[in-house]
């Protein structure tokens, strides 16, 4: 067997693999012999059917099973001992010679490789915004409240006041106030505190169960995202914007519970947080946290797509774009337009890898299997509790990231986590930022809007 590389320039090769009848016959043979022992041919007791017939029966595809597998082993270990940096999968070419698939010939096969780039890592000099929220007294205010209401005590009284929330069902209505037929219809709750406007307030207190209160959510509670959680609608419905038929089933009144130790040790552990000034400062230490994440979640999208630009690291893009086409499947194939757009996102992706791969590399940021079990067992965990299960047992936890690390690319995936936000970790403190904080309303305005590079490319 004779196997040489070709390279058509830095980032495509080609590999040609020659192949004998020595490299072949024997495993042909060995697999001829296997048929023998196996084959039901009439006529013949199983175990006593000639090689010959054998041969000539399943002789070519058995041949070219025994080539493909050859290939397969071949090529794998040529680009492993030569430490070929590819991407992609390696493309059959066609061959100059034609093959005749018969045995005792040679064979001459060839593959495109899509090699890796060479580029340097350089770090963006220019400033990176970096948004972060203004914390009021307000934020804190909100997020205490909503930890008495949490660890409060609950009663249902019979008539509705101001701080109650209603559990009922929404109807949809139709524009001249009837039930709408195949309306939106959900079943959910209401906080008579979010309703700010007094006037707006007032239909809702004095209620008793099986009361009625027809009213639009929009205008009353004027906020688009919180309407359409509780509605259950998009915020493009047109359900969104409908007048509805609240009947109360339930009123629900929370007792706050006391600002006291007891209070304290619930939320914090014992003895952590011994005043009210000490609560509300842990309060605020857990708000800039969550915040703090969304922070560096917009900062890795900008830090992204400055690298991404500014390294320009160039990709074999017509082997690739080959190799997706080729491995479309039948029936489902895109478009032109479509195929582009795709590609553009995923040529996007495999640059993003490439610079986080050798930023890693480089600085030795390696991944130990012990991360990798944290965050498997975290992420079946947060499963788990949306289904309401809390508390599992370690040792199921313990078997069941084993299976789920199992699975087909689960492992991949949380490497690919773990790695990113190792890569992010060692970059941040190398970047020069511009530090912006807004209040709350701006901040979530700052971190969702699209850079002009996402608009130009999303559909």
């Amino acid at each position: 067997m004779n196997i040489t590389r070709e390279n058509i320039d830095a980032l495509n090769a080609v590999i040609r693999i020659n192949i004998t009848p020595e490299d072949y016959k024997p495993r042909v043979d060995s697999v001829i012999r296997k048929y023998q022992k196996t084959a039901n041919v009439p006529g013949f007791r199983p175990g006593m059917v000639p090689a010959g017939m054998i041969r000539k029966m399943y002789g070519k595809s058995l041949l070219v099973d025994e080539l493909n597998t050859l290939l397969s082993e071949t090529l794998g270990k040529y680009i492993y001992d030569n430490k070929i940096d590819v991407i992609g999968n390696p493309l059959p070419k066609k061959s100059e010679k034609e093959q005749v698939f018969e045995d005792g010939e040679n064979f001459e096969f060839l593959y495109e490789l899509g090699i890796a780039p060479e580029f340097e890592i350089t770090f963006p000099k220019s400033k990176i915004p970096y948004y972060q929220v203004k914390i009021d007294e307000q934020m804190v205010d909100n997020d205490l409240g909503d930890l008495r209401r949490r660890y409060g005590k609950f009663s249902n009284p019979e008539v509705s006041e101001e701080t109650n929330i209603l559990y009922g069902e929404f109807n949809e209505l139709d524009p001249d106030g009837n039930l709408m037929e195949g309306g939106n219809k959900t079943t959910t709750t209401l906080s008579v505190e979010m309703i700010k406007e007094v006037h707006d307030r007032k239909p809702f207190i004095g209620l008793k169960k099986n009361d009625t209160v027809d009213f639009n959510p929009m205008n009353v509670l004027k906020n688009e995202a919180e309407v359409a959680a509780m509605l259950r609608v998009d915020k493009i419905s047109p359900a969104l914007l409908s007048n509805y038929r609240f009947t109360v089933m339930t009123i629900n009144q929370v007792e706050k519970a006391e600002l006291n130790q007891e209070f304290f040790d619930k939320i914090y552990g014992e003895g952590v947080v011994k005043t009210e000034e000490e609560f509300r400062a842990k309060i605020r230490e857990g708000i800039a946290s969550y915040f703090g994440r969304e922070s560096d979640r917009k900062l890795k999208k900008d830090l992204r797509l400055k690298m991404l630009e500014e390294l320009q690291v160039p990709l074999p893009d017509d082997f690739l774009k080959r190799m997706l086409i080729a491995n479309q499947e039948k029936g489902k194939e895109l478009d032109a337009s479509a195929f582009e757009h795709e590609y553009f996102h995923l040529s996007d992706d495999l640059r993003w890898n490439l610079i986080n791969g050798k930023i890693a590399k480089t600085n030795s940021l390696d991944i130990s299997e012990e991360e990798v079990v944290v965050v498997a067992k975290q992420v079946l965990h947060q499963q788990f509790a949306n289904y309401g299960m809390y508390d599992l047992d370690a040792a199921k936890l313990d078997d069941l990231s084993k299976r789920y690390l199992a699975e087909e690319n689960n492992r991949e995936k949380i490497e690919r986590t773990i790695l990113d936000q190792k890569v992010f970790d060692f970059v941040k403190p190398q970047l020069k930022l511009d530090i912006q904080e807004f209040p709350y309303e701006k901040f979530i305005e700052k971190i969702a809007e699209k850079t002009e590079h996402e608009l130009e490319h999303h559909h």
